[in-house]
């Protein structure tokens, strides 16, 4: 076992590596010093220059550490840091963004599972309610992938659950997202291919049409040329995608699991970072969830990542703040 318990760590907290984690990568032994933060978190803690190995920053999450290694935390260099602060868990925790009994809608950070995983001890929304809301049983009604952000719904009616599942089936839900795509997209486009979800971890998109709850529409906000993306890249803490990006609106209804990836990859316009999906190498991508709408309960929120392009050409948050504020009705989709 380390030296130094993780349940001592901090960030001057230090771990000594012994013969149990010898031969580890680094970001996988630094979770015997930050156990609650995920392993996306840990590798872009260690990009950042937030880790010191022997005395000396790393910044490269899959070095093998070695028996003896001493391995700490401290704060990036001012020159390494994003330009705002993180938008992960845990340095952004889950809330309640809106009570509207007898939904709530909770906001879940990137970088946090939704549902706690079968013999998982990893961080989830699930796992953290009694600390977001103390006292209340509820039973989340959706489920976003660990490296998106947003808001859930949730409720403690079982009636309640019902008549959302109800909508989901009669195609009454709208779900809107806010992503970052690699590429340039031009107008707005209807993704109508069937979602596989029996091919494993990778989402496949077959050739025939899906069923009309699993389309999604993507629109075009802004639109960065190569050059201007470099900006967008230095303001969000990314390598410079040497090419066009374009932040959309996305639009999906019951949704399946990795649809708008998908979907995004299918149209030759990945999310941007998304490696699984052939959207580069970078330390995440960018995809929110900010917009529900059922007959009875709504919500919004916007993306934490937002602000940090406010300094980037085309005034990003200005396009979603617009997008977000307009009703689902009058919406150009």
């Amino acid at each position: 076992m380390p030296e130094t318990p993780a349940s001592s760590a901090g960030p001057s907290a230090a771990l000594k590596i012994d013969g149990s984690l010898a031969g580890r990568r680094l970001d996988a032994a630094l979770a015997e010093l930050v156990p609650d933060m995920g392993v996306r978190a840990r590798r872009r803690l260690i990009e950042r220059g937030g880790v010191l190995c022997n005395g000396r920053r790393t910044h490269a999450p899959g070095q093998t550490v070695r028996q003896g290694d001493v391995l700490e935390i401290v704060a990036p260099r001012a020159a390494e840091t994003i330009p705002s602060s993180s938008w992960d868990y845990p340095l952004q925790r889950p809330h309640v963004l809106a009570d509207q009994a007898p939904y709530i809608f909770l906001f879940k950070p990137a970088g946090l599972h939704t549902v706690t995983l079968r013999g998982s001890a990893a961080p989830s929304l699930e796992a953290l309610l009694p600390e977001t809301l103390p006292r209340t049983p509820l039973r989340l009604l959706q489920r976003l992938d660990f490296e998106t952000s947003g808001l859930v719904c949730a409720t403690a009616s079982p009636e309640a659950e019902e008549a959302f599942r109800q909508a989901e089936r009669q195609d009454n839900i709208s779900k809107g997202y806010l992503a970052l795509l690699l590429g340039w997209l031009e107008n707005s486009v209807m993704a109508r291919a069937a979602i596989d979800m029996d091919g494993g971890a990778t989402v496949r998109v077959r050739d025939a049409e899906g069923e009309a709850g699993r389309h999604t529409r993507f629109v075009p906000l802004v639109r960065w040329q190569a050059r201007e993306a470099a900006a967008v890249a230095q303001a969000l803490g990314m390598p410079d995608p040497k090419r066009e990006l374009t932040l959309v609106a996305c639009r999906i209804g019951r949704g399946a699991r990795h649809q708008i990836r998908a979907h995004a990859a299918w149209l030759g316009l990945p999310l941007w970072g998304d490696a699984r999906y052939g959207g580069g190498s970078g330390p995440c991508f960018f995809l929110h969830h900010g917009k529900f709408h059922m007959a009875a309960a709504a919500c919004r929120c916007l993306p934490p990542w937002l602000s940090a392009l406010a300094e980037a050409p085309g005034d990003a948050p200005a396009a979603a703040r617009r997008w977000l504020d307009a009703p689902v009705s009058a919406e150009i989709f």
